[in-house]
């Protein structure tokens, strides 16, 4: 189909005016200076605001006239935003260093769970000192060197032994560090609500990868969570009950709590219910297309290769498809049991589509495990 332009309000440097709630009322789209103003009226202006920056990042002779530049011709913004842009990425003169460190520690925390710096918002005198001060250093130096081009600082962090690390516990080094600052081992953590519903949408291969666009606020949407619309009002259920901000005040550390609402999410949602149909449907239509994979070097062998019925290849392709390896013996033989004590029992009920119905319960119980839900 042909796609319809349609006309937004952009607030963003020299954009040409669109017409907005406010024209009429006396409100013009730009004021070419900023006031103070007496109780916050716009008739009670107390003197000009003008521009600044922190002072103890200002490194520069001529101050804060040393990024700003005159507007264009025509422009309908002052350009004082891109002044700050300057000064922001400014590694000479500016704050570049320490947004290079704010940066990088936050995509550590993303990736490890917990920042360099324990406080992401925070790296002033109160703030808690960098567990790896050099290593802090170094990663935004490889940021500005790059460009600030931040997918390969991700693809430098989880390519490195540190990441790959085990979960393990070695009982020496937590006696040292239980906290585990030193990062001597991975932290185990749960994936944030947007990833859990994503990861569900992508067993079921109901995920829609497309980027951009709004996917509306149907938590039924196939969309990834990063588009749904967020309505204070009306938070997404399902990511509200897996901690996501309530988008009402910024949050630099998500709460991360395990609560029975969770588990019955899992386990009674009609939404996670239908994901785990759809997994059922396309587990039953494509187990023979679906490549085996080996186990992970700590699990035990597969179950045996010659053990190739129908309801085989479809456990395995079920392990293989939520979580990229084969079943251990243990879990190849309780998954068989699990479907054939459902199917019985839906024979016994009388249904006619206990069988689909009781791969339906086995990929919902793999929705739920924690290997789903947690990084490890």
């Amino acid at each position: 189909p042909t796609p319809t332009l349609v006309k937004v309000l952009v607030a963003s440097e020299n954009v040409p005016k669109i017409p907005h709630h406010a024209d009429g009322r006396g409100y013009p789209h730009f004021f070419p200076e900023t006031h103070y103003l007496r109780r916050g009226d716009v008739n009670q202006k107390e003197g000009v605001a003008t521009t600044g920056f922190l002072q103890v990042l200002m490194r520069h002779p001529d101050g804060v006239a040393h990024w700003l530049e005159p507007a264009p011709e025509g422009a309908t913004t002052s350009h004082r935003r891109a002044a700050l842009a300057r000064w922001i990425t400014d590694v000479d003169h500016g704050a570049g260093h320490a947004a290079a460190r704010v940066i990088v520690n936050r995509l550590w925390q993303h990736h490890f769970g917990a920042g360099l710096v324990a406080t992401p918002s925070d790296f002033g005198k109160q703030a808690d000192p960098p567990s790896h001060p050099e290593l802090l250093d170094w990663l935004a130096g490889e940021l500005i060197r790059s460009g600030w081009k931040l997918k390969s600082i991700h693809r430098l962090m989880v390519t490195s032994a540190t990441y790959r690390q085990s979960s393990a516990i070695d009982p020496v080094k937590t006696k040292v560090d239980p906290g585990n600052r030193l990062v001597w081992r991975f932290n185990r953590r749960r994936l944030e609500g947007e990833a859990i519903r994503d990861a569900l949408l992508s067993m079921s291969g109901s995920l829609d990868p497309s980027l951009y666009g709004r996917a509306g606020r149907d938590e039924a949407s196939p969309r990834r969570s990063l588009y749904l619309e967020r309505k204070r009002s009306k938070l997404p259920l399902f990511l509200r009950t897996f901690d996501s901000p309530d988008f009402v005040s910024g949050v630099a550390n998500r709460s991360v709590t395990t609560t029975a609402p969770q588990a019955l999410a899992m386990m009674n949602s009609p939404q996670v219910r239908l994901w785990a149909g759809r997994f059922a449907k396309k587990l039953v239509a494509e187990a023979d297309s679906i490549p085996e994979v080996p186990p992970l070097p700590s699990q035990p062998q597969a179950s045996p290769a010659a053990d190739s019925d129908p309801q085989a290849k479809l456990i395995r392709a079920a392990y293989a498809t939520a979580f990229g390896r084969a079943p251990a013996p243990t879990e190849f033989h309780d998954a068989r049991l699990f479907i054939e004590s459902q199917q019985a029992a839906y024979a016994a009920a009388g249904r006619v589509d206990g069988p689909i119905a009781a791969v339906a319960d086995f990929c919902q119980v793999m929705m739920g495990l924690n290997e789903t839900t947690h990084v490890e």
